[in-house]
């Protein structure tokens, strides 16, 4: 485009600038006398004042954003019961642009109803023909199922794939599972150590992880807030970081352990305003221990609770 050609672009600055009282006195007289507070402002579940229109904000700090060229992933669910014809979806996922697989079990947080066979054999027939050091891979375990990382682990030695040159989120959420099933086999006191124990023997395997996911999907599923859901996850996370470092692993390396996985619906700006929150928060939670923040792993996943079962096509 050339500068005579930008120059003829004048669009909204040939308008006069307008202001705020103009416009709502343009709003009074749409609403014919209606109240703007209860036509035009909404609350979320949380009682977060929405506004139908906003301004610029003088006093806003720069945000940081993604930096150009930084890697993110597209992640397909892995969860068909028949690992040929997960494998085959997966295969379909990955060359339609995917980046990365979630391997979901049954009975997972994330399987309503369905769920990938993740056996040793299993899992090896799914994973067939996938380059595991080429994408990402994450797990949507339950408490009976968390040796498959494990499995995975004697996959990546079969092909001879060091395990610091895989991206593997190892998913283990006993807290999250609770909530979601609503049961636990065992106590707490227990569950912590058994945790910290995958957690170092994986870690002295060479595998970079994380391995805890602090879950706020059992919540948003369940109709919890956005505050709700974020207090949750954030809530578990604090536990796993107890639970590692009480295992003997250092405080600093513990916090890089822990990825947060948080549901993902209609509201676009509500939703990225969550994303951004559970950041802060966390980065708050690392300064009150003392470290200086870090970039931490948000996985998201489309919401369930906004899914409908007429007029799919809005899914």
């Amino acid at each position: 485009m050339t500068a005579a050609a930008k120059d003829d672009l004048a669009l909204a600055a040939e308008f006069p600038a307008a202001t705020r009282e103009q416009w709502l006195a343009l709003v009074d007289k749409a609403l014919k006398g209606a109240p703007f507070e209860k036509k035009l402002v909404h609350k979320t579940y949380d009682g977060l004042r929405i506004e139908p229109l906003y301004a610029r904000r003088s006093d806003a700090s720069p945000l940081a954003a993604r930096e150009p060229g930084a890697p993110w992933q597209i992640v397909a669910r892995v969860d068909h019961p028949d690992p040929a014809l997960a494998n085959k979806l997966a295969l379909e996922d990955l060359e339609g642009g995917a980046t990365g697989l979630v391997l979901t079990c049954p009975g997972a947080i994330g399987a309503y109803g369905y769920g990938a066979d993740l056996s040793a054999g299993g899992l090896a027939r799914i994973l067939d023909g996938v380059f595991l050091d080429g994408i990402a891979v994450e797990f949507d375990l339950t408490t009976e199922t968390k040796d498959a990382p494990a499995h995975v682990a004697t996959l990546l030695k079969t092909r001879g794939i060091a395990p610091d040159k895989a991206d593997i989120r190892f998913g283990y959420d006993p807290l999250g599972i609770r909530a979601a099933s609503g049961r636990s086999m065992a106590t707490w006191k227990e569950i912590a150590p058994i945790l910290g124990k995958l957690t170092r023997d994986f870690t002295d395997q060479g595998f970079r992880g994380p391995f805890a996911a602090a879950d706020g999907r059992p919540v948003h599923a369940a109709g919890g807030s956005e505050a709700q859901e974020l207090a949750f996850a954030l809530g578990n996370a604090v536990t796993y970081l107890r639970a590692l470092e009480a295992s003997g692993i250092p405080l600093d390396a513990a916090r890089r352990m822990i990825f947060f996985r948080l549901a993902a619906d209609a509201d676009q700006f509500l939703t990225m305003a969550k994303f951004r929150a559970v950041r802060k928060l966390w980065a708050r939670v690392e300064e009150t221990c003392g470290l200086t923040p870090a970039p931490v792993f948000v996985s998201a996943e489309t919401a369930w609770r906004m899914m409908t079962a007429r007029d799919t096509y809005v899914n």
